[in-house]
């Protein structure tokens, strides 16, 4: 007997077809929403002001089933500058304002990776 199991993500907003699952974290909890692409953006659009303001402390990885996790460096600072290069070249070719040197806008960062760049 054979048999197709199908696994489809649901946002969990508008109970559409979702795209993709983003984690976030605030106060210390962490969490994972399944979203549509637009409602992905909106979520990273809203937030885009505090994490432009806020400082990175790395990436939190949970290891196993278990409640522990630990703290996962963040990129360094040759994979860093490759992307933010990447992220230039990707807003010239959008006839996007973007500076050649510096901090780049966050806005800029969000753009790229809504629109699959990592």
């Amino acid at each position: 007997m054979a048999k197709r199991v199908v696994e489809e993500l649901v946002d969990d907003l508008d109970g559409g077809r979702a795209d993709t699952s983003v984690t976030f974290g605030m106060d210390g909890a962490h969490y994972t929403i399944d979203l549509t692409s637009a409602n992905a953006e909106r979520l990273r659009a809203a937030l885009a002001p505090y994490v432009a303001a806020a400082a990175k402390i790395g990436r939190i990885s949970h290891a196993g089933r278990g409640r522990t996790t630990t703290r996962v460096p963040v990129r360094s600072a040759a994979d860093e500058a490759a992307r933010n290069q990447a992220i230039r070249t990707w807003a010239r070719e959008h006839e996007l304002a973007v500076s050649d040197r510096g901090r780049l806008r966050q806005d800029l960062i969000v753009r790229f990776e809504a629109a699959g760049g990592r």
